[in-house]
């Protein structure tokens, strides 16, 4: 089993932790309820990475584990990895210099089939446009859930801005009565889910505060600045991607096609989510300007 090969691998690299990517915690159970002591004496950290709430669950009473909870995994083993370690870093789980055995996999029948050896840097910035953000990385998750579809099983299409919350309502306007406007409800509270996702199912965007009260909803957002976007995507995308230009505000889309999160920032598509494999796919940095449609 690879998990025993990284043990020794991390006692021969004098690695500072052991870092498994998994949706189960199967493909790491070796490392589990387990003291693995390097060269120097000094304890070499287990750290679990998942995106799965159960594994999350499984893994937090567990005292011999570090966990790192993740809103998506990237295809990517490498990417994968970096990733978690964008987040480590967030957390203070790692620091930059220590050295990692990594190991990673498919992810959808947890088979580890992968071993890196990787130093952490103080730049693991693959990720840190969704994981920086814990508001978010709430946005994004009840985006996915929007995305998987409703009672139909077709996406609910809808969007979100966050943060610059007053910016965002001077540039925009109230399609029908706000919900919001005498009921706190917050995005990162998961009771109010059921109530957000009845609301994305109507015309409008809802203005989320950066602490993750949710303002408005209904909100037809009209900020005129020029901005480019992919080709294929409509209205909702691009009124999204404008106020992220106007405004210091991040935004989130869910498609009604096909369900697809779309992470929006600086007027700018950073990232998008598949909402059925959790797979998420930075751009930042890898957009070609011909692939893209300007609009003012």
């Amino acid at each position: 089993m690879l998990a025993e090969t990284a043990v020794r691998l991390a006692l021969d690299v004098n690695a500072d932790a052991i870092l498994a990517l998994t949706e189960t915690g199967k493909n790491c159970e070796p490392l589990i309820s387990k003291k693995f002591v390097g060269r120097h004496g000094k304890e070499i950290k287990v750290i679990v990475a998942t995106p799965s709430i159960e594994a999350c669950r499984k893994f937090s009473k567990n005292t011999s584990v570090r966990l790192i909870k993740l809103t998506a995994r990237p295809a990517s083993r490498v990417t994968q990895a970096h990733h978690a370690m964008t987040c480590g870093l967030r957390e203070g789980i790692l620091s930059p210099g220590e050295r990692l055995v990594c190991l990673a996999g498919n992810g959808f029948a947890d088979i580890t089939d992968s071993i890196m050896v990787l130093d952490v840097t103080e730049d693991q910035l693959a990720m840190g446009a969704l994981e920086s953000d814990p508001i978010l990385a709430s946005t994004v998750e009840l985006s996915i859930e929007l995305g998987k579809g409703g009672p139909d099983r077709k996406p609910v299409g809808t969007a979100f801005t966050i943060g610059e919350s007053r910016a965002v309502m001077r540039l925009s306007r109230q399609l029908m009565i706000n919900p919001f406007k005498s009921y706190r409800a917050n995005v990162s509270d998961r009771s109010c889910w059921d109530l957000l996702k009845k609301y994305a199912a109507l015309d409008g965007a809802f203005v989320v505060e950066k602490d993750g009260l949710i303002v408005a909803a209904h909100r037809y957002l009209n900020a005129n600045v020029k901005v480019a976007i992919p080709k294929g995507l409509g209205a909702r995308h691009l009124a999204v991607a404008s106020m992220t230009a106007a405004t210091k505000s991040k935004g989130v889309t869910v498609s009604g096609e096909d369900g697809v999160v779309r992470i929006f920032e600086g007027g700018r598509l950073v990232a998008k989510v598949d909402p059925n494999s959790k797979i998420i796919e930075c751009l930042r940095g890898s957009i070609e300007i011909n692939n893209f449609r300007s609009y003012r």
